[in-house]
């Protein structure tokens, strides 16, 4: 570990991945916080996360990123999971792109439904993208138009590539880590929006 940099983070991963081998429940939480801290003073990158009953190591998530998940963990609790999976799938030890585009796509998909179809459970992006455009004087938005917002969840749904199985050559098995990366970005602010209550479904008299 001493030896090779990559190996040891590695090492570090699967000792969080597999927990219960080196510390008891009632003292994880403590072994993950010593850890982080040994991470934080020694300039690294990369922090030990929750990932279910599990932990990994996470680049370390700054500003919009920690903002928007902190605020969703609170206000949206599955939004917030879908998030959390999306930014592990993203930058984690063994990256994910389709992954983590698609928990993105599922954050927003969270918050979004109560407010744009709410008797639909099982509403998706390609659902609700029409219900905007159809009737966009039914939402209200702070900043921008409704159809603004409809046109950042529709960049989002037409982007994930590999949604569906399909006999078309052209298109690509998976999505890109470019990709995945901007996805994630564009999620994070329709969650914030959408938690925030800067998009708002018009009260009918």
């Amino acid at each position: 570990m001493t030896q090779n940099q990559e190996f040891a983070l590695d090492v570090l991963d699967w000792m969080l991945h597999d927990w219960h081998h080196f510390a008891a429940p009632e003292n994880v939480e403590t072994w993950v916080r010593q850890l982080n801290q040994m991470l934080h003073d020694g300039g690294s990158a990369w922090e030990a996360v929750a990932r279910g009953e599990h932990f990994g190591l996470s680049r370390r998530a700054i500003g919009p990123v920690v903002d928007v998940l902190e605020h969703t963990a609170t206000e949206a609790t599955r939004a917030h999971a879908h998030l959390s999976e999306a930014w592990l799938k993203l930058v984690g030890r063994n990256p994910d792109a389709s992954g983590a585009y698609r928990e993105a796509v599922r954050a927003v998909e969270a918050v979004a439904k109560p407010i744009v179809l709410p008797a639909n459970d099982r509403a998706t992006l390609g659902q609700m993208i029409p219900a905007l455009k159809d009737k966009p004087e039914k939402w209200t938005t702070t900043i921008g138009t409704v159809g603004d917002v409809r046109a950042q969840m529709e960049a989002v749904w037409k982007g994930q590539l590999d949604r569906h199985g399909t006999d078309d050559e052209s298109i690509p098995l998976s999505v890109s880590p470019e990709e995945a990366d901007a996805a994630f970005s564009t999620c994070l602010n329709l969650v914030r929006q959408f938690v925030g209550g800067h998009v708002a479904r018009v009260e009918s008299n």
